[in-house]
């Protein structure tokens, strides 16, 4: 008994955060505040010219977003970080990146661009190998400064190259006719080189790896990477839109590689045995998704989607940790039938139909002048069917899920449809659908069959897929889970 009460008195409270610059974080938010107010308040137009950078309405609305979610990290790495041994030196790599983003948001200039690109691959991989001595992080590091010099080195080719072609060094010269008497071929070259840009800092596959492998970062690394720094590639193709208009190898290339990520993406976070590894899957999926929605020609879709997709990721990472307390939960599962799924079409009907009808993407195909944005429709309808899958999955009964799930995804395909015709609003982005090709149509055919496969439990039963899945790209010191430096994680 003694020895029970010794125990019991040796349990004190947890120690308060030791106030490390509690005041940034405040500072931080407050500057997000400005930004959304400015965002407001600047009418539509070329924007403020402060030498490099371009302050314009989407400028502002990727700052809002970046400091935004930058003070939301730094008031969880306030705690989580508390009595890390190089504290100092994540601050410091967390503002660094943080203004580097920043940079990205607003610079018309090609070389302060590129310059702040360059600050992000340094910077990035030695704050994923944060836990230094550690293998696998050590591994992830060297992994993530490959890749990211690697896309570095295609991103000034790119630019060398137009601005060789062009004789200007802003971007939105671009826009204004700049590419004109520009060299077709070089045009060509830079766009290609832009479109491997893309693959490596979105993460698409092939170049997936350096994502899934830097789990070994703290978690508020993993939360930030979304502002601004794995989407960085959707801001390089919102740059050069003009570029990939004039080129259509260039724009075919990133829609393919785009859905090839979206199918794999899919695939891979179901194989995950970590929360945080599916959640870098689930990643590279979406990052895939705003990829094809630039190169079917909706910028205003894909800057949406990139900042969406970044608060809510982030937020996902940095509630992790919450997730393994229902890890061990058991959960209502029911096997997938036909009848059952076909239960789950009038939702994805309705969610296509929902979208539609808020943002008129279909209006052009009814109208006989078939477009891409029957592809953006279609899509919305999937997301429908994979949401009343998952609902039907847990047994729910069938009158409810006949007579409710479809109201509920006509609503969510209406709100969605208005996020992306508000961010147009806000940021003054136009659309330039593309008349619709053989190759586009491919794209909703996967998904689909994929759906099929993933709803029908195929990918679980074969066993070389699933491994192929859960292990492809990454370092062998980061394929599993290891204890040293678990806490970092």
């Amino acid at each position: 008994m003694t020895g029970f009460q010794t125990a019991t008195r040796s349990v004190q409270p947890l120690p308060q955060a030791s106030g490390r610059r509690p005041g940034l974080r405040h500072l931080t938010g407050a500057a997000a505040l400005a930004a959304a107010a400015a965002l407001v308040a600047l009418p539509v137009g070329d924007g403020i010219v402060l030498g490099p950078l371009t302050i314009d309405r989407a400028a502002l609305f990727l700052a809002t977003a970046v400091l935004g979610l930058s003070a939301l990290v730094q008031g969880f790495a306030w705690r989580y970080m508390d009595g890390d041994r190089d504290r100092s030196g994540f601050d410091r790599r967390l503002g660094i990146l943080t203004l580097a983003a920043l940079v990205l948001a607003a610079a018309d200039h090609m070389l302060a661009f590129l310059g702040a690109w360059m600050v992000v691959a340094l910077v990035l991989p030695r704050a994923i190998g944060h836990a230094r001595g550690w293998g696998a992080a050590d591994a992830a590091a060297a992994l993530a400064r490959r890749s990211l010099i690697g896309g570095t080195v295609f991103l000034a080719a790119g630019l060398l190259l137009l601005w060789l072609a062009t004789g200007g060094h802003r971007f939105s010269a671009l826009a204004a006719g700049g590419l004109a008497a520009a060299d077709p071929m070089m045009i060509t070259l830079a766009a290609l080189a832009f479109v491997a840009v893309v693959v490596v800092q979105c993460a698409l596959p092939p170049a997936h790896g350096w994502l899934m492998a830097s789990m070994t970062a703290p978690t508020p690394v993993s939360a930030f990477m979304h502002a601004g720094l794995v989407n960085a590639g959707g801001i390089l193709m919102l740059r050069t839109l003009p570029v990939f208009e004039a080129v259509p190898a260039a724009t075919v290339a990133a829609f393919a590689m785009g859905s090839l990520a979206m199918l794999i993406g899919a695939a891979a976070s179901r194989a995950q045995t970590g929360v945080k590894r599916g959640l870098a899957a689930s990643t590279s999926a979406q990052m895939g998704y705003m990829t094809v929605q630039a190169a079917l020609g909706f910028p205003g879709a894909a800057l949406a989607h990139l900042v969406l997709h970044g608060l809510y990721k982030a937020s996902l990472f940095l509630g992790a940790g919450s997730a393994l307390a229902g890890a061990h939960a058991p959960r209502a599962s029911v096997p997938a039938t036909a009848s059952r799924l076909m239960l789950a079409w009038p939702a994805a009907i309705a969610a296509g139909a929902g979208f539609a009808l808020v943002t008129g993407k279909l209006d052009a195909t009814l109208g006989g002048r078939a477009d891409t944005g029957a592809i953006l429709v279609a899509i919305a309808g999937l997301a429908g069917l994979q949401l009343a899958t998952g609902v039907l999955r847990t047994g729910a009964r069938t009158m409810v899920v006949v007579l409710a799930l479809p109201v509920a995804a006509l609503i969510a395909g209406g709100l969605y449809g208005a996020v992306i015709l508000i961010v147009d609003a806000l940021t003054g982005v136009g659309a330039a659908p593309q008349p619709l090709a053989l190759h586009h149509l491919l794209l909703p055919v996967a998904l689909l069959m994929g759906w099929g496969a993933i709803a029908l439990g195929l990918d679980r039963r074969a066993a070389a897929a699933w491994t192929f899945f859960a292990t492809a790209g990454r370092p062998a010191a980061t394929t599993f889970s290891v204890t040293k430096g678990a806490s970092h994680a």
